[in-house]
């Protein structure tokens, strides 16, 4: 797994709590290992519209994800789901 690859999280995601928008998957970030841990970090991405998550602020938020949490499904430009 590499940023860019596309992964599609093992269980739908709501980044806040008056948010109507569900994510399935997101885009890889940044991978980080500690000790027997590995997180994987995203943005949230919606591939009906190639639109990234953005938060109140504009900015494109950051979630990590425990790695067995997501499943690699490729690079985003190969894929319209």
């Amino acid at each position: 797994m590499k940023v860019g690859d596309l992964v599609r999280l093992e269980q739908p995601f709501i980044p806040a709590i008056a948010a109507y928008q569900v994510y399935h998957f997101g885009i890889v970030v940044g991978v980080v290992s500690e000790c027997s841990n590995t997180d994987v970090l995203v943005h949230l991405f919606d591939p009906a519209s190639s639109d990234i998550y953005t938060d109140e602020s504009g900015l494109k938020a950051v979630y990590s994800f425990q790695l067995n949490e997501v499943e690699p499904v490729g690079d985003r430009s190969q894929h319209n789901e």
